[in-house]
């Protein structure tokens, strides 16, 4: 949000009509923020007409002031014939009064929020146009207005299903039969075709009136199709330019989302990719065999139930879950830094079923003579047999959760700090990742690798082997660093001890550290990928769906 001045600070605000200048300074402007257009069903079947709903705010200061006191007036003078109006009310509370033909509404406090239910009016034509202005006033500042044009009718697209195959192979691709109706009562001039696929899926053919983003799991491609596309007629993609779907070497489960929008309305963001110069464009023509619309005749695209479909694959993949070994060394009362690990060597992604699902676990056992004197947030301390404790630190063993997805080739770590209390020669622990079991880890249906699910954690090996703690604190008179862990360390390979130096990646303030290019966790289903696509139809034609 942007820094504003607080209204009540800046403006000096008192109750209505009563003067306020603000001392050396010219009165704040605070903008009334809401659509600039809205499109209104006609009525079916010579039923009522289906409301749509105005939602109009201030763009007010950051922190809300219960002093703030201001007067809104809705003008309707342009929509008469055209549309109806009335406040919309879920509750008891009542802001707005009739007044001139149009609507007065007060507000004390902030936040204001002007919600309004409009619907064509009886009788008003297909076509039909007018303007909704609403204005208001407060001491100390000015309110700057907004004007809403309301139209009568209009497309209505909806993205037809398609009949795809959900069980492949990493390497298949197959055909995109898409096909798309205008069940509207006006012609669409242009459409926007948008197609996303989470990260294990790839569009195979490339046209240079689609344009790409990629953010983190999440591809989005929009694709500018010219042409009028007019009321009961069905679509489809013209035989010179097909569109394929292949599951790709990291594909496990994935999604795609394909929809069909008025064009336009595409987000106009800087992140997306230029166009591609393969001499191609992807069009689309009437369809010679698909069925006529059968949707009801609605007038605009406002149901993202019709726009926008969903599908999900399974590809026969598997992933890897690995841990690594770990071999310390160290006398009494030595504080050794070290990190265990998860890693993913793929070559399939993973996501859980849900976005709030830790799709995995890594699971401490400490050695016996050691005590554990600082721990990631991620871990949380249990006793032997897997009870929770409230004490974090000295406890015998540490579950370790993982986030909702992990990439092909991730690597976290989980830095600790281990006291040694007492020096037991071999001293045995371990560590392991996999599936949440009811005691320890097991690995998951995809890792069919068991074997380095599970590392030895040895402080003082018999023979000697085991990286031994810097200078003490006490002797270089500096504390220890936060512990270094090597972003490209092999299974084989043994932890940093406190006070060293260490490579590649720092685990900051002792939290989990990701070495992998994982962005964060992933939501799943549509909306996590119009999400991801910078809000992509969430704002198409101003209305708000696992793979």
């Amino acid at each position: 949000m942007r820094k504003r001045i607080s209204l009540l600070a800046a403006c000096g605000l008192v109750a209505l009509g009563t003067a306020a200048v603000p001392a050396n300074a010219a009165d704040p402007v605070f903008p009334l923020v809401g659509p600039a257009a809205l499109d209104l069903p006609l009525p079916v079947d010579g039923g009522s007409a289906r409301e749509q709903r105005l939602s109009i705010s201030l763009d007010q200061p950051a922190t809300p002031t219960p002093s703030f006191k201001g007067l809104f007036t809705v003008d309707l003078s342009k929509v008469a014939g055209v549309a109806t109006v009335r406040e919309h009310t879920s509750g008891p509370a009542h802001h707005c009064i009739e007044k001139d033909g149009g609507l007065e509404c007060a507000y004390v406090g902030l936040p204001v929020g002007l919600e309004l239910d409009v619907a064509a009016a009886k009788g008003a034509a297909n076509g039909a146009t007018g303007e909704i202005t609403v204005t208001g006033k407060t001491p100390g500042a000015t309110i700057t207005p907004l004007t809403t044009k309301i139209s009568v009718g209009g497309p209505d697209l909806v993205m037809r299903e398609m009949k795809l195959k959900k069980d492949l192979t990493p390497g298949e691709s197959q055909p995109m039969p898409l096909v798309f109706a205008n069940a509207g009562t006006q012609a669409a001039k242009g459409v926007v075709l948008e197609l996303g696929t989470t990260r294990g899926m790839e569009l195979v053919e490339t046209y240079d009136n689609c344009r790409t983003r990629t953010a983190g799991d999440l591809t989005t491609v929009l694709c500018a199709v010219e042409g009028d596309f007019v009321p009961g007629a069905v679509y489809e993609l013209a035989g010179d330019s097909p569109l394929h779907i292949k599951a790709t070497r990291h594909a496990y489960d994935d999604s795609l989302v394909y929809g069909i929008h008025p064009a336009g309305d595409e987000p106009k963001a800087a992140s997306w990719s230029g166009k591609a110069a393969t001499g191609r464009t992807l069009t689309a023509i009437p369809a010679k065999s698909a069925p006529a619309a059968s949707a009801p005749l609605r007038a605009t695209d406002l149901n993202p139930g019709d726009n926008r479909r969903e599908f999900a694959f399974h590809t026969q993949n598997t992933a890897d879950f690995a841990t690594s070994p770990v071999s310390l060394k160290g006398k009494k009362d030595d504080t050794l830094s070290t990190a265990f690990t998860f890693e993913n060597k793929g070559p399939a992604w993973i996501r859980a079923a849900l976005p709030a699902d830790s799709l995995a676990r890594t699971v401490v056992v400490v050695p016996e003579g050691a005590k554990v004197t600082r721990k990631p947030q991620e871990c949380l301390a249990v006793d032997a047999d897997g009870t929770k404790r409230a004490e974090q630190l000295g406890a015998p063993r540490y579950e370790c959760a993982l986030g909702s997805r992990v990439s092909e080739n991730e690597k976290v770590v989980y830095p600790f700090d281990l006291k040694i209390e007492k020096v037991v020669e071999g001293a045995k622990g371990s560590v392991t990742v996999g599936d949440w079991g009811a005691s320890a880890p097991r690995p998951h249906a995809f890792d069919p690798n068991a074997a380095d699910n599970t590392a030895a954690v040895v402080i003082n090996a018999k023979g000697g082997t085991g990286t031994g703690p810097s200078p003490s604190p006490s002797t270089s008179g500096s504390p220890s660093p936060s512990p270094s862990v090597s972003a490209s360390a092999s299974p084989s390979s043994t932890s940093t001890a406190s006070g060293g130096t260490g490579t590649g990646t720092t685990a900051q303030g002792g939290n989990l550290a990701s070495t992998g290019s994982t962005v964060g966790p992933l939501a799943v289903g549509a909306a996590a990928l119009v999400a991801a696509g910078g809000a992509l139809y969430v704002a198409v034609r101003r209305r708000g769906a696992r793979g």
